[in-house]
């Protein structure tokens, strides 16, 4: 009997331990969310995939690239002067108010803490004037960074028929946006105060991401109950609509790894629990190992008509291979092709190449290799692949060489005319004394003569 206690006691402690010791499953889970995906964000490399091309409605996820555009765009100590139809916008807000005065980084704190929307209006205007050109802008934007099936109509995600993304979509902008330290602050930022302006007292801010901080809110992941803070969390951003669901893109570090997952079409507190379920398996069987250090030298190419004929080709970035948590890193390997050559000018930065990254046999990513060095133009010589540094050593030469022959040629003519002025002086001089002895001989002469 006693045997048999002891037995029901230790399963029972067995239990209440597993929640502690893990939440992840080496299986793919079951999520609530209609389309999801999971990427490496260091090397964009999809982990997981539930229908991830699915155009559906992305709420205020979409105020991901309404933050990025602005960081690109705006000061952040920037005053903004709110204007009359700002403090109409409907849904979550700040309520701001015609005539007051904040600045971009105020803005951006109430975009992604408290996702206003009227914050987004007031950043979009302050960017491109009116919200349908800011619109053009955020599809620009979202095209460049690999959006295949996006439309954007407004910066705050309201609901409209014609503003959709999908999950691929918007993990391949918050793999862009989680590039920027200041974005990657404010997403990780639990409250903020936002302190008195021209018009109000000073609001308190909080982040609607319970992934960074929630130790209350008890959720269902992978069939077990747990707080909804996920420890190794990094944001990123928040979405729900009465037509979207609920939205979350998610992102977690655990040591050199990264990753970012986007959830849409779930519930309110499903979408936390997706993306922690998410998270887990691909941390339980994904590892990103470094192929090769940012600024790593790759060598050197020649540079055709320039003042130097060499330049330096360097790593642009760092470079990542996404492999399962059980390969080793020696399968990860690299291979630099860079071009035969680049005509000047060049600017630092200068892609003149790539390095190819294996996994195995496998190309999995490259990484850009750029010149390190700005180069102008080179001189005349540069023609035959002589460097400005050269051509004036041997434009050096060539004038010592045109002196000593100048040099020479004076010494030749100072001798020269010493010679002939000492030709002359001798000729002179025998005429001198012809001249004398032909006297004498006449004297002779003449004396004689005289005598006889």
């Amino acid at each position: 009997m006693k045997r048999t206690i002891t037995i029901i006691l230790i399963t029972l402690i067995l239990i209440n331990l597993i929640p502690a010791v893990s939440f992840a499953t080496s299986e793919p889970p079951e999520i609530i969310g209609e389309t999801a995906i999971v990427i490496d964000a260091k090397t964009g490399q999809v982990l997981y995939k539930k229908n991830m091309n699915a155009q559906m409605y992305p709420a205020s996820t979409t105020k991901l690239i309404t933050a990025l555009l602005a960081l690109e765009n705006l000061e952040l100590s920037k005053t903004v002067t709110i204007d009359a139809e700002t403090p109409f916008t409907e849904g979550s807000r700040i309520y701001l108010l015609e005539g007051e005065k904040v600045t971009v980084d105020q803005l951006l704190y109430a975009l992604l803490l408290e996702s206003a929307n009227d914050a987004a209006v007031a950043l979009g205007k302050e960017i491109a004037g009116t919200i349908p050109a800011f619109a053009e802008m955020m599809n620009k934007k979202a095209i460049e960074l690999g959006a295949k099936n996006t439309n954007f109509v407004n910066p705050n995600g309201l609901h409209d028929d014609d503003h959709v993304s999908t999950a691929y979509d918007l993990a391949m902008i918050a793999m862009e946006a989680m590039k920027n330290e200041k974005l990657r602050e404010l997403v990780t930022t639990y409250n903020y105060v936002l302190p008195a302006t021209n018009m109000q007292e000073t609001r308190y801010l909080y982040n609607t991401n319970r992934l960074i901080y929630d130790e209350k809110t008890q959720i269902i992941v992978n069939g077990v109950q747990r707080a909804a803070k996920y420890e190794d969390a990094t944001g990123i951003k928040t979405g729900y609509t009465s037509n979207a669901g609920g939205c979350l893109i998610a992102g977690a570090m655990r040591g050199n790894t990264e990753l970012i997952s986007v959830v849409l079409k779930s519930t309110d507190a499903g979408r936390f629990a997706d993306s922690i379920a998410l998270l887990d398996y691909a941390f339980d069987n994904y590892k990103s190992v470094k192929a090769m250090d940012a600024e790593t030298i790759l060598g050197e190419i020649r540079v055709k008509r320039g003042s130097i004929n060499r330049v330096k080709v360097v790593a642009a970035n760092a470079g990542y291979a996404t492999v399962p948590i059980e390969a080793s890193s020696m399968m990860v390997d690299t291979k630099v092709v860079l071009d035969k050559d680049v005509r000047a000018p060049v600017d630092v930065g200068q892609k003149v190449g790539v390095v190819e990254i294996y996994e195995g046999e496998t190309l999995v990513g490259t990484i850009d290799a750029v010149t390190s060095d700005k180069i102008s133009e080179g001189g005349l010589l540069s023609i035959i692949g002589l460097s400005d540094n050269t051509a004036k050593v041997i434009e050096s030469i060539f004038a010592a060489i045109i002196i000593l022959i100048v040099l020479l040629f004076v010494i030749y003519v100072i001798l020269k005319r010493r010679q002939i002025r000492r030709k002359r002086q001798r000729r002179l001089e025998r005429a001198r004394r012809y001249e004398k002895i032909d006297y004498y001989n006449r004297q002779t002469r003449y004396n004689g003569n005289w005598r006889g």
